[in-house]
């Protein structure tokens, strides 16, 4: 037993995969990675990518994870001698247990678990809508074979077992949670510094947005927000989008098209990002959909005031009485916003006191409620 976590240690520890195709940067990759660090000494996790590293791969391995390329499955199509490929690798290494986050890592992680006679453990972060075509029929059994299912939030766990007939023993929630240790409120003169380093004005009022250039996270509010903003001859701030993708030709081109340049800035992507979201003195998530952003968990650690948009996976986390929601499509209101949360420092106080109050997710604790079960399932083996 041990004695500081209460939770019997086996005489060997469990060894568990991450499973991932690759580790770009994502909120599914950092939580696991942030995680990995508090799981007691009765847990030994290895990051395991099939195709190449991703951006958060090489971070993982320069700072000394396990981590390793096992590039079984050069596409995402189907292919049965990769799976007895990894197969063969899970018993080559001992793996008793296999974590896969995302479609195609559940669907080739949970094949070679069941070829490897292994347990395995699906991860489901959006809420379950449809299964349509190919993919619809894939998961049906995928979700089936596992041997157990982790959902974000309580929602998605009963629309899985609704969607799936699952067993709801075999069904359990882990929110999204971050590492206290990184993303935690600066005082205002660490603050000062941190801006200066990073070639900040101290003074200046910095709003900001981490997130990918993807359509879904609405990024052209934001532009049509500021640009109502400066029609009006009200204070536009300065505006920084933390973040790369696809849709940045797009947003370049609304930006100077709306004379923007000056004001709203595409930033790319900073690693590490919790020194650039620390100096920002108001956060904005004006997301289409969000499962439970990892975003917004980061800046209410860091204690910036909120504004964001009001969807499902942000009204989750900020609850729906937050004073700084808006419609994601309704621009004139995020304006608004926008405009009184830069003026009105009573208003972003009201912010922050709310924020406050909100529960948080322990990353520390959901560490031992994940190691928890892979003890219980590899002792099932």
């Amino acid at each position: 037993m041990n004695q500081a976590t209460g939770i019997e240690q086996p005489d060997q520890p469990v060894k568990v995969a991450f499973l991932f195709i690759s580790m770009p940067v994502g909120g599914a990759e950092d939580f696991l990675l942030s995680a990995s660090k508090y799981l007691p000494g009765g847990v030994e996790a290895r990051f395991v990518c099939l195709r190449h590293l991703g951006v958060l791969g090489e971070e993982a391995k320069e700072a000394g994870l396990p981590i390793e390329v096992v590039p079984v499955f050069p596409t995402k199509r189907m292919n049965p001698l990769g799976m007895l490929r990894l197969a063969r690798w899970f018993r080559q290494k001992g793996i008793q247990v296999v974590h896969a986050q995302s479609y195609h890592d559940q669907l080739f992680g949970v094949i070679a678990a069941k070829l490897a006679g292994i347990r395995s453990i699906v991860h489901q972060q959006k809420t379950f809508l449809e299964l349509k075509g190919r993919k619809g029929f894939f998961m049906r059994y995928i979700y089936r074979w596992a041997d157990h299912v982790i959902a974000l939030s309580e929602e998605t766990r009963r629309d899985l077992i609704a969607a799936f007939a699952l067993n709801p023993n075999e069904v359990s929630v882990v929110p999204n949670a971050i590492d206290p240790a990184v993303f935690r409120a600066v005082e205002n003169r660490d603050r000062d510094s941190l801006r200066s380093g990073l070639g900040f004005d101290r003074k200046e009022f910095l709003a900001g947005s981490v997130a990918s250039l993807h359509p879904t996270k609405n990024h052209q509010a934001t532009i049509e927000a500021m640009a109502l903003l400066a029609k009006r001859g009200g204070v536009v701030p300065k505006f920084l989008l933390f973040g790369e993708g696809q849709d940045r030709p797009a947003l370049e081109k609304g930006i100077a098209v709306h004379h923007l340049g000056e004001h709203l800035i595409l930033a790319g992507r900073k690693r590490p990002v919790a020194p650039w979201l620390q100096s920002l003195d108001l956060f904005v998530l004006a997301s289409h959909w969000e499962g439970q952003p990892l975003a917004l968990l980061q800046a209410l650690d860091c204690r910036i005031p909120i504004l964001a948009s009001r969807i499902e996976g942000n009204t989750a986390l900020l609850s729906e009485g937050h004073p700084g929601l808006f419609e994601p499509t309704d621009h004139a209101a995020y304006a608004d916003l926008l405009e009184r949360a830069v003026t009105d420092e009573d208003f972003r106080k009201s912010l922050l006191d709310f924020q406050e109050k909100l529960p948080r997710p322990s990353l520390p604790t959901l560490s031992l409620q994940l190691a928890e079960l892979y003890g219980r399932l590899a002792a099932k083996a």
